[in-house]
C-alpha cells in the first residue's frame, strides 16, 4: 500500500468523523432500534450512512489477509481495501469519546458491529480476538467471567469457531447462530442472536398478501427464536415497506435493510401513526 493512498484514507476518516459526530449530536435524528445495515461497508460512506439515519446494527464482512483484517465479501485486491481498523474502529472510538462515552449523544443504545468471517475461521477468529483487545474501551466484553460493558456489541458471524470462543476466559465476542443451532443450549449471552436466510422458506416479496403457510411459517420461526430468547434477523429479505411492516408485526427483531433512508422514513412513519 502507498503513502498516499494511507493518507487520504486517514483524513477521508477523520473528517467524516468529525462531521458525524456533529450530526449525532442532533436532536430530531431517529434511532432505530431494528435497523441493521446489510453490507455496511458497500455504501458510499461507511459507518457513516448507517449512523446518519440512526441505525443501531451494523454488518461488516472481514478476511485476514498479510497481518491485516481486511473489509471485504471477497479475496480480490485484498492489498488495496480498508482494515476494519481504518473504517470502523477508529472512527467509533472517536465518536464515542466525543459523545462522552456513547454512540449517540444522549442516547445510551448501544451498536451491535456484526463481524461476517470470510476467511478461515480459526485464525480469523484468532487474529480479530488479538484486534479487539486494543478496544475493550469502546466494546462490551467478558474479563475473566465478567461482564464490562460498552457502547458497542460484537457479534460475530459467518460460522464462527463458537466451542473456543465460549471457552475464552477473556471474551470480545457474542456470536449470531444459524438455524440449526437456535434450540441449542448456547446461553443467550454467548449468542443473542438468531439469523438465517428469508429465501429458505419465503416466496412472498411484497405483492399482495404473504400466502398463508409462509405467514404461519414466518410466524413459526419468530417464536422458535423467541421461545429461546433469541433476537431474531431474516436475511436476503426484500427492500420493500411491505416486506419490512410484515416482519415487525410478527415480532422480527432485526430488519436486514440496504435501503438505509427508506427504513428510516418507514419507521418514522410507521411510529408516528401509533
Amino acid at each position: 500500500m502507498s503513502a498516499f493512498m494511507s493518507e487520504s484514507r486517514f483524513y477521508i476518516v477523520f473528517f467524516c468523523t468529525l462531521f458525524l459526530s456533529d450530526l449525532l449530536m442532533a436532536q430530531d435524528l431517529v434511532i432505530l432500534p431494528n435497523g441493521h445495515s446489510h453490507n455496511d461497508y458497500t455504501r458510499n460512506r461507511p459507518l457513516y450512512d448507517a449512523l446518519s439515519f440512526g441505525f443501531t446494527s451494523i454488518e461488516v464482512d472481514v478476511y485476514w489477509h498479510e497481518g491485516r483484517m481486511v473489509v471485504t465479501h471477497d479475496d480480490e485486491h485484498l492489498n488495496e481495501k480498508p482494515t476494519i481498523q481504518e473504517l470502523y474502529l477508529d472512527p467509533l472510538k472517536s465518536i464515542i469519546q466525543k459523545n462522552n462515552g456513547h454512540i449517540y449523544n444522549n442516547d445510551q443504545t448501544q451498536l451491535v458491529l456484526m463481524v461476517d468471517l470470510k476467511s478461515e475461521k480459526v485464525s480469523t477468529y484468532v487474529a480479530l480476538k488479538s484486534i479487539f483487545s486494543s478496544y475493550t474501551d469502546i466494546i462490551e466484553w467478558y474479563e475473566a467471567g465478567k461482564l464490562i460493558r460498552g457502547p458497542v456489541k460484537v457479534l460475530l458471524s459467518g460460522g464462527p469457531p463458537i466451542d473456543i470462543i465460549q471457552r475464552e476466559n477473556n471474551r470480545y465476542f457474542y456470536v449470531d447462530g444459524a438455524i440449526d443451532q437456535w434450540g441449542e443450549d448456547y446461553p443467550v449471552a454467548l449468542m443473542p442472536r438468531a439469523s438465517t436466510n428469508y429465501r429458505d422458506y419465503f416466496t412472498w416479496y411484497g405483492k399482495g398478501d404473504i400466502p398463508k403457510e409462509e405467514e404461519e411459517k414466518l410466524r413459526e420461526l419468530i417464536q422458535l427464536a423467541h421461545n429461546n430468547n433469541r433476537k431474531v434477523r431474516f436475511w436476503g429479505c426484500p427492500n420493500k415497506v411491505e416486506v419490512w411492516k410484515k416482519l415487525m408485526d410478527e415480532g422480527a427483531d432485526w430488519i436486514n435493510v440496504d435501503d438505509l433512508q427508506g427504513f428510516s422514513e418507514y419507521y418514522k412513519q410507521r411510529i408516528n401513526k401509533n
